[in-house]
This record gives C-alpha cells, structure tokens and sequence, in this order.
C-alpha cells in the first residue's frame, strides 16, 4: 500500500470524477459570470439612453443559453457530492445575481478543500472511507 495515494485508497475513481466535476462547476461559473456582467452593463447603458438593443439582442439570449448549461455542471455536480438543498438554491442563484458566482463558486470550491482534506485525514488515521450523506 505504499505506491498507493490517499486519494486512490479513499476511493480514487470516484475522487477523479468529482475533481472533474468541481472543474467543470467552476469554469461555468466563471464564464456565467461574466456574461452576466456583460448583460447588466448593457441594461445600465440602456437605462441612460444608450441605443444598445444590437448588444442586447446577442447577449441575453447568450447568458441564457451559459446559464442552462452552467445548471447541468451544477447539477452533476451536487449529484456527485451528494450536496444539500442549501448549497443547491445558492448555486442557482448566483447565476442570475450579477457578481454572485465568483462568490458562490470561491466558496463552494473551499468547502471541497475542506471536506477532501477531512476525508484524508480519516484515511490517513486509518478509519473508514467516510461515506457521502444520503
């Protein structure tokens, strides 16, 4: 068992898969982000009169489209890590609240710190592989 990692012992194939689906959840995230910074600029621009309903007309729907596919990341995601509603709704949220999802997501991915650091320690001390909650 020496040639062995913690993360292999603690069940690797499923780890992997996780990481997978965190890097998914955060490059979303990022770019939903931004495209909704880019939609609420556009709307400050129209509320001052500037003729921007081109900009308007290709970016909302683009939004739309990154939000729908960032739901299916998080989705898989919270499938995966068997999260609570909680963590879920905040995670819808902070697709349609400009500047949540850098939030969201920085502390979504420490909480995965946390819980991936405990889960080594339990194995590490020789425990059980602890077991999501149902």
């Amino acid at each position: 068992m020496s040639g062995t990692s913690t993360a292999e012992r603690a069940g690797g194939s499923s780890r992997a898969s996780l990481h997978g689906a965190v890097t998914r959840y955060r490059v979303m995230a990022f770019i939903v982000g931004t495209a909704l910074i880019a939609l609420t600029v556009v709307i400050i621009f129209q509320a001052f009169g500037v003729k921007v309903k081109s900009a308007e007309e290709i970016v909302a729907p683009i939004h739309g489209y990154l939000y729908l596919v960032y739901l299916a990341t998080a989705a898989d995601l919270a499938r995966r890590a068997h999260w609570r509603l909680g963590r879920i709704l905040a995670v819808v949220a902070a697709g349609f609240v400009p500047t949540l999802a850098f939030f969201v997501e920085h502390r979504v991915y420490q909480q995965m710190q946390e819980e991936w650091a405990d889960e080594d320690r339990l194995v590490d001390a020789g425990g059980p592989a602890p077991t999501p909650p149902a």
